[in-house]
C-alpha cells in the first residue's frame, strides 16, 4: 500500500532550505564609495542584522539600504549620523563627504582640485551658467537628463564645496563671462530664474568677482564653441585651462599651444563683452522684468 497522502500543513518545514540568497559580493577597494558601503554592511552584520532590519531603523526601503552597502549612494548628513548612533562609530559621519566626492567623475575632481588651488579663474561659457555660480536647483537641472537623483544630490554637494573658494579671505577671484541670451532665456522659468540670477548678482557685489555679458546681439564666439576655466595658480606655477565637452563631459588642458590659442579667445569675447557695470544693471533690468 502507498502511504497516505500528507497535507502541506502537516510536513514540517526545512528552515535551512528557507533562507535568503547569498548577499551580492562587495568591491571594497575599488572606490572609497565601495569601501564606504562595504564597511555599513560589516557593521549590519556584527550586529546581526538582515537588511530589512538596518531599513526599518533608518526608515528607507531595503533597496536603499542595498544601495548604500554598494557604494552606488552614499548617505546624507542625517542618515550618517544615525547610521553611527546605532553602530556606535563615528567614522560614517566624518567620512561621508569624501565617500560622496569619490562618486564625481575624476576629471570633475581634478578641475576642483586646480580652482582651489587658483588665485585668479577666468570663465567663459555661452549656453549654461558657469559652475562657480550656480544654486543647487539649477545644477539639479542641468543633471536630471544625465544623472541619477541620488548623484545629482553629490554633484550639488561637490558644487556647494568648489563654490566655497569663492568666499573668505583668500578667496579666488573669477571673471565671469556669459551670454545676454542664456540670462534672458533663464528669466523665462519661474522655477529657476529668479533665484539663479540672483545668485549672480550676490556674487558680482563681491570684490572679487566680476560678471559680464555678451550682448544676444553678438552671437560670434571666435574660437570659442564650448565654454572654458582659465585656472592661474596662487603660487607660481604654468595656466592651466578646462575645456567643456560634449554634454556633461570636459576635460583639463595642460598643452601650452592650445592654452595661448584659449586666452586669445578668451581675450576677443571679453573684449566684445559689455563692460561689468553695465552687465549689472541688464542683470538687475532682466530679472525684475521676468
Amino acid at each position: 500500500m502507498y502511504p497516505p497522502v500528507r497535507k502541506a500543513e502537516d510536513v514540517p518545514r526545512d528552515r535551512s532550505k528557507n533562507v535568503a540568497r547569498p548577499p551580492k559580493k562587495l568591491s571594497p577597494n575599488r572606490t572609497y564609495a565601495e569601501h564606504y558601503g562595504a564597511k555599513i554592511r560589516t557593521n549590519r552584520e556584527k550586529k546581526g542584522w538582515i537588511q530589512e532590519e538596518l531599513a526599518q531603523k533608518l526608515i528607507c526601503d531595503t533597496a536603499q539600504v542595498s544601495r548604500y552597502e554598494h557604494g552606488r549612494l552614499i548617505p546624507d548628513e542625517k542618515t550618517a549620523k544615525i547610521i553611527d548612533m546605532l553602530f556606535e562609530t563615528d567614522y560614517f559621519t566624518e567620512h561621508r563627504e569624501v565617500a560622496a566626492a569619490s562618486r564625481i567623475p575624476p576629471n570633475a575632481l581634478e578641475l576642483a582640485k586646480y580652482e582651489a588651488e587658483a588665485g585668479m579663474i577666468r570663465a567663459f561659457s555661452p549656453s549654461a551658467v558657469i559652475g562657480l555660480l550656480q544654486t543647487p536647483a539649477y545644477v539639479r537641472a542641468l543633471a536630471k537628463d544625465a544623472l541619477t537623483p541620488q548623484l545629482a544630490d553629490e554633484v550639488v554637494e561637490e558644487r556647494d564645496r568648489r563654490q566655497e573658494i569663492l568666499d573668505g579671505d583668500n578667496a579666488v577671484k573669477l571673471q565671469a563671462i556669459m551670454s545676454e541670451s542664456l540670462i534672458r532665456n533663464l528669466a523665462r522659468d519661474p522655477d529657476l530664474g529668479p533665484v539663479q540670477i540672483q545668485m549672480i548678482l550676490d556674487r558680482a557685489d563681491q570684490w572679487n568677482v566680476q560678471v559680464q555679458l555678451v550682448e544676444q546681439s553678438n552671437i560670434t564666439y571666435i574660437g570659442l564653441e564650448c565654454g572654458i576655466h582659465l585656472i592661474e595658480p596662487r603660487k607660481k606655477g604654468p595656466l592651466v585651462a578646462w575645456q567643456d565637452g560634449i554634454g556633461k563631459s570636459g576635460r583639463i588642458i595642460e598643452d601650452e599651444a592650445v592654452i595661448k590659442d584659449l586666452v586669445d579667445g578668451y581675450d576677443l569675447v571679453r573684449s566684445a563683452a559689455m563692460p561689468v557695470t553695465d552687465s549689472y544693471q541688464l542683470l538687475k533690468k532682466i530679472q525684475e522684468s521676468a
